[in-house]
């Protein structure tokens, strides 16, 4: 009530409707704004939202069938941030297809989010069952395991009373439409053979890390030096290292070295999904400490992804920005969706951890460019 009192007291101090408007949006709203109407209808969504957020705060059958917006009666792409004062038209189509998973990362309402979810999950549940089916075959075939074998109704039903789904459809409709992956149903369904395999090759295998380590240490000195692309392994000398791809660690990176069987130490970041837990069993005792090598002068190749608005010449000035802190580019791709979204791949040549910070600073700095991230695999 005292909030509405100061409404109706500062509309009667200020005749002007222009003047009202914008002492509302700076003493009462700044973690809203409030958006209208062609008609004049006020709607009140959270501080960054974008058209398709209207759209679904209006109705739910108006997201979907959502193809397009105006705001203040020019066309604007579905991930244009909404201001106080904005007057938005969202084009709808009979025959639209409904949303897209993209959607999902435009969207930025939890109310949006949701009812988008909602679509895929009931409008195209036999599609998302039978694609689910298919992806799920395909990571069997990918991990050497026979689809037939594995994909039987009693061991399918157990895995999905683990993800807590009623039945069968329910879970390759998740699959399907990503709430879910494949890999994860084939953890869920492997899980006992894996267990069985750990405890069968434990004693076997803390033999043979020993064994490899001891012999790496005799024959240290027979052997040719072999590279250690700076990286140091603690109490081993003169084991093969290489970086792992799926992390890319540079100095400055904190690393942690695993044993593989046959190709030395892989460097990891510590933070790198691929490393060994103590959960893990006898995968943890492949993991060895490792440190970064002091005046080491190399080049690391690091992968960055790269998200702005699609438009002439923004490719050619985020690979001028890279030229011009003088960085090495070995490769680059680009792409864009329908929603003008651009997403640029680059591999980069870099120094070190500081290096990487100050190249990507300056891409930030390019304009239209919403965000720069390192890519992990």
């Amino acid at each position: 009530m005292n909030w509405f009192r100061e409404i109706i007291e500062l509309q009667h101090e200020t005749r002007d409707a222009a003047e009202f408007m914008e002492s509302v949006k700076m003493d009462f709203f700044t973690d809203l704004v409030f958006v209208f109407t062609p008609k004049g209808e006020v709607f009140e969504l959270p501080s960054g939202a974008v058209p398709l957020d209207f759209a679904y705060r209006i109705h739910t059958e108006v997201g979907n069938r959502t193809i397009g917006a105006k705001v203040n009666g020019r066309i604007v792409p579905l991930d244009h941030k909404l201001k106080t004062g904005d007057i938005v038209e969202i084009l709808t189509s009979k025959h639209s297809y409904g949303p897209s998973q993209d959607w999902l990362k435009v969207a930025q309402s939890s109310h949006a989010r949701a009812k988008i979810k909602q679509w895929f999950k009931k409008e195209k549940r036999e599609e998302n069952v039978e694609k689910g089916r298919d992806l799920l075959e395909r990571e069997l075939k990918r991990i050497g395991l026979e689809p037939h074998e594995w994909m039987s109704d009693d061991k399918l039903l157990e895995a999905a009373k683990k993800f807590t789904f009623n039945d069968l459809e329910d879970m390759m409709s998740a699959i399907g439409f990503g709430g879910i992956t494949a890999a994860q149903v084939c953890t869920k369904l492997t899980e006992k053979l894996r267990k069985e395999a750990e405890e069968a090759q434990q004693i076997q295998l803390t033999s043979a890390v020993k064994e490899m380590k001891q012999s790496a240490a005799a024959q240290a000195a027979a052997e040719r030096k072999r590279p250690t692309h700076g990286v140091s392994v603690k109490g081993v000398d003169n084991l093969l290292v290489r970086f792992a791809r799926c992390c890319n660690p540079v100095p400055g990176d904190d690393i942690i070295g695993y044993i593989t069987r046959g190709r030395g130490v892989s460097v990891h970041r510590t933070d790198c999904a691929n490393i060994p837990t103590a959960s893990d069993g006898e995968e943890a005792a492949r993991v060895i400490e490792v440190d970064w090598e002091n005046a080491v002068e190399a080049n690391y190749s690091v992968e960055i992804e790269i998200l702005g608005h699609n438009r002439n010449g923004l490719l050619n000035e985020v690979l001028a920005t890279v030229s011009e802190s003088k960085t090495n580019i070995s490769a680059v791709s680009g792409r864009s969706d329908k929603n003008k979204m651009a997403i640029i791949h680059m591999t980069i040549l870099i120094r070190n951890k500081d290096h990487l910070h100050s190249v990507v600073e300056k891409i930030k700095r390019v304009k239209d460019i919403f965000s720069v991230q390192r890519m992990m695999q």
